[in-house]
Order: C-alpha cells, then structure tokens, then sequence
C-alpha cells in the first residue's frame, strides 16, 4: 500500500519530491487503521504525534518563517491525506473483488485452519500436505 500511496503523492515531473517523503511518511504512521482505529504511531507511543500545522494556527504564529513552514506543513500534510485515500480505496476496489459474502448457519460443517503450534512461524501460514 505505501508502494500505491508514494505513486499518487510524487509525480515523476516533480523536482522536490525528496523533501516532500519525510512529510508522506509521518502522516502514513500518522494516519489511523480502519481495524484498529489507532495509528501506527499511536500503537508504538501510546500518543498520537504533535504535527506542527495542529500546534498552534498561522495567525497566532508571529515569526515570518514560522507562520510558512507552518502553512507549507499543512498544504503537504493535506496532499498526503488526499493520496493515502486514493491509495486506500483502489487497494480495497481490488481486495473486494475476490472476496464473497458466504453465510453459514448452525449445524452446517465447514472448514476450519488452525496452525500447528508446533511448526516455526514461517510454516504455520502455509497448507502443507
């Protein structure tokens, strides 16, 4: 996914695209996980992270410098988000094109995997036999 992410955020024309990964990483771990409803980040420090557009808003900013960093940060930050979007709904337009909603009712017999836990981890997601 951030193979399709980084696609929609840098374009091939674009001559600063280097500055910009920093940016499209920290949001990437910023951004929260529809299983989990907590980011990356979040998981890793139990906090979500200070971003510099959330601290404080540019008319409060009195420094020059600052107020445009600020603003570059916030116009970078909504690009990511727009490209992480795009990126998650083509990933889940093709993931639920194999997937079909089967309904089992009790009583009915079905198939269940359940890894050995015996075998290393590198076997127990296979099928063997």
């Amino acid at each position: 996914m951030l193979e399709e992410y980084l696609r929609h955020f840098v374009r091939g024309t674009q001559k600063d695209w280097v500055k910009l990964l920093d940016v499209a990483q920290l949001y990437f771990n910023a951004q929260k996980s529809s299983s989990t409803n907590k980011s990356a980040f979040e998981i890793v420090t139990g906090q979500q992270p200070l971003l510099p557009h959330t601290l404080a808003s540019p008319q409060s900013v009195r420094s020059p410098l600052a107020r445009s960093f600020s603003q570059e940060w916030k116009q970078n930050v909504d690009i990511a988000r727009s490209c992480l979007e795009k990126a998650q709904k083509r990933m889940k337009k093709y993931a639920d094109q194999n997937r079909r909603f089967i309904e089992f009712s009790a009583g009915d017999l079905v198939m269940v995997k359940v890894p050995d836990p015996r075998l290393s981890k590198s076997l127990r997601g296979e099928i063997l036999g």
